[in-house]
């Protein structure tokens, strides 16, 4: 796969699939602040008159861990004033242990199948940050959060320019979680796990049932499944892949369909239902597509592996101003 400039003019020295002149034109500064309880993480685009800036504010407490992601982005040409503006929130809740009684692989309080116990996720070890050179001149950042047990990992990618981060193609526009949970402590031997994941949108979130993603039609992914958001021209998007890696085993994960969330029926919910296994790593992405009309070359994508994790909340804003010069 190629992205960029094509045929004679596609110029690509470091053999990474992207044309060279395309990968300059999109280079970010990442700025990264670590606290106490909290991280921030300023992304601002290096080169062209067209800037923009990518804000995300990780948090890590009492309530789980949340992530915080603002883009804004600003277009000057001749005629009118636009703003497009999109907010939504992904929140991984809490992790239930069942028995599948009716054997249909999925958790469903409403059925026969048995709740054994609900884990959420409330401590943390100290962050890991390090980093990486790409290039002369660019950077890939790497973030690790630990539970205080253990059983829990968040591993978070930025990058500079764009890069593979194991099998990812990840883009300067992009962050990657990948989260794996170890060792779940089950209650019960036929157990297995699934994942509470609170939905919350101004406009309803849809799942268009045997559709490609956005990222399967542009090449990006394969064998993936999603939701998305949308308002005025910019999509939130909520995807997975639908296999997990569960015990060294690639395994289908079950996901439930789109429905009111058990508190407050003004939310959404899904359920990720895992096969049981000591260690479940899982590559679920949340993120932004811009659509006709915007200034960014490539959709902002944030992705995020989510393996059997509780109390995480994802929050996407969204906030694109395309100034126009006024014809006197």
């Amino acid at each position: 796969i190629t992205f960029g400039l094509a045929s004679d003019d596609f110029i690509d020295d470091d053999s990474d699939g992207i044309d060279d002149d395309f990968e300059e034109s999109n280079k970010r500064d990442i700025e990264l602040s670590i606290g106490a309880d909290e991280i921030q993480i300023e992304s601002h685009q290096r080169n062209g008159e067209n800037k923009d800036e990518i804000q995300l504010k990780i948090q890590y407490n009492l309530e789980g861990i949340s992530i915080k992601v603002s883009y804004e982005s600003e277009f000057e040409t001749e005629s009118i004033e636009t703003e497009f503006e999109l907010e939504f929130e992904v929140e991984f809740q809490k992790l239930i242990e069942f028995i599948d009684i009716d054997g249909n692989g999925m958790y469903d309080k409403d059925s026969n199948d048995q709740f054994i116990q609900e884990v959420l996720l409330n401590s943390f070890q100290p962050v890991n940050y390090t980093t990486q050179a790409l290039s002369l001149d660019t950077t890939l950042h790497y973030l690790i959060i630990n539970t205080t047990d253990g059983i829990f990992t968040a591993h978070i990618y930025f990058v500079e320019e764009f890069a593979y981060v194991g099998e990812t193609l990840l883009t300067p526009s992009q962050a990657k979680i990948d989260i794996e949970i170890s060792n779940f402590i089950y209650s019960d031997p036929s157990s297995q796990l699934a994942l509470y994941v609170k939905l919350n949108s101004e406009s309803e979130y849809e799942h268009e049932i045997d559709h490609e993603t956005d990222d399967e039609e542009d090449g990006y992914a394969t064998d993936e499944d999603g939701i998305h958001t949308e308002s005025k021209g910019v999509s939130g998007i909520f995807t997975w892949k639908e296999n997990a890696s569960v015990d060294g085993v690639v395994r289908d994960v079950l996901v439930s369909s789109l429905d009111v969330d058990d508190i407050n029926e003004t939310e959404q919910k899904l359920l990720f239902n895992y096969p049981r296994g000591s260690h479940i790593y899982h590559d679920p992405k949340v993120g932004i597509v811009v659509g006709p009309g915007a200034t960014s070359i490539l959709p902002i994508v944030f992705t995020g592996t989510i393996i059997s994790m509780i109390g995480i909340a994802v929050v996407v804003v969204a906030v694109i101003i395309i100034k126009k010069r006024r014809i006197a």
